[in-house]
């Protein structure tokens, strides 16, 4: 269960994700300006280029396979947070509005 709501959260990060990029290529051809996307990922010749928010930061895929076990680590750090978070915010909502 615990793996579909991972799946279900992922999607829909992404789509929030595609939607504010294509807000963002519709404003462009409105105004005729050139903003980056909000998020962009990009493979080229061994390295991923990362575009957020216009900021792009380009990283080796030999070095990201190198650091790897950190990444999990500290991705499980970032996601066990935000779940507890959300826990303390339901469990106030639940008991300010629920509450019977």
């Amino acid at each position: 269960m615990r793996f579909y709501q991972l799946l279900m959260l992922t999607g829909l990060v992404i789509l929030v994700i595609l939607g504010l990029n294509t807000s963002n290529q519709g404003i462009n051809n409105l105004t005729r300006e050139e903003r980056q996307a909000v998020l962009d990922v990009d493979y080229d010749q061994g390295d991923i280029r990362l575009e957020a928010l216009g900021n792009s930061h380009s990283y080796s895929v030999d070095r990201l396979s190198a650091i790897l076990p950190e990444l999990k680590q500290q991705s499980r750090r970032v996601v066990n947070g935000s779940v507890d978070y959300l826990k303390k915010i339901w469990t106030i909502f639940d008991a300010v509005f629920l509450y019977e």
